[in-house]
């Protein structure tokens, strides 16, 4: 009897109606255990199993809400963060046209000013797929087009990833869709790594936190793209093989 401890007194009463139980207002645990226990159809290895599955259950459905709940928070802060950032960028941009003598002054200041707020990718510490979302959408609050991005792509990159773009044929080091993909391709982490960035990401003092929930978010998303889940039966058995991995002995692991 010792299994329906592990689930919450909701739990036991899902069960007990399940199991066609009647259940009357204020009964306490301990009397919905003995309801169950007592019940002349009780056979505890069906009882346990159903028990579990709703237990199991009730845990997809909340990890679901989590998600989707960090997700709606995650692209509130994300626009606010893109706002604030453009109209900065925006700011800096229209005070250095009223002192540049040509074109070519401004757009000079305004890559100036655009990598003040784009540090550059580190690849031991940063994933590629969120840092490019926040490149291109910094350059599109500010109006850059496409055709121009890859100078501030370069700007924005260590010096050995640039030297890789270089080794591209001309015409493909120009196109940042290519650059792109090549990039994702080239530093695009594993699902395994996504899963340990969304478990063990803490936030920084540096951060709201709201930016830690679009950094959460991110990792989350690239965990079940990389492992192709499209459907919440798939996203539950993901979440429950996880819980027992995370949980099952060093030893028998292997």
């Amino acid at each position: 009897m010792a299994y329906l401890g592990t689930g919450r007194k909701h739990d036991l009463i899902n069960l007990a109606t399940e199991l066609g139980l009647q259940v009357t207002e204020g009964l306490k645990v301990v009397e919905l255990k003995q309801l169950i226990t007592s019940a002349e159809s009780y056979d505890e290895e069906f009882t346990k199993n159903l028990f579990k599955s709703i237990i199991d259950e009730r845990m997809a459905v909340a990890a679901e809400k989590e998600a989707e709940r960090l997700a709606v928070a995650a692209e509130k802060e994300a626009e606010r963060q893109f706002e604030l950032e453009k109209s900065r960028i925006e700011a800096g941009v229209s005070r250095n046209m009223t002192h540049a003598n040509s074109s070519q002054e401004v757009t000079d200041q305004a890559k100036f000013d655009l990598s003040r707020i784009l540090p550059k990718f580190n690849p031991k510490e940063d994933e590629i797929g969120l840092y490019l979302t926040m490149f291109e959408r910094q350059l599109k609050f500010v109006n850059i087009p496409e055709t121009n991005w890859i100078p501030y792509l370069i700007g924005s990159l260590p010096s050995e990833i640039n030297q890789m773009i270089v080794k591209e044929n001309e015409e493909d080091s120009k196109d940042y869709a290519k650059v792109k993909e090549m990039l994702l391709k080239r530093y695009r982490l594993t699902a395994d790594r996504f899963r340990q960035l969304f478990v063990q990401h803490r936030k920084s003092a540096e951060i709201t936190w709201k930016d830690y929930t679009f950094e959460l978010k991110s990792y989350f998303e690239g965990w079940t793209t990389e492992l192709n889940i499209s459907t919440f039966e798939e996203l539950k058995e993901l979440i429950i093989a996880d819980q027992i991995k995370r949980r099952t002995p060093p030893e028998f692991k292997e």
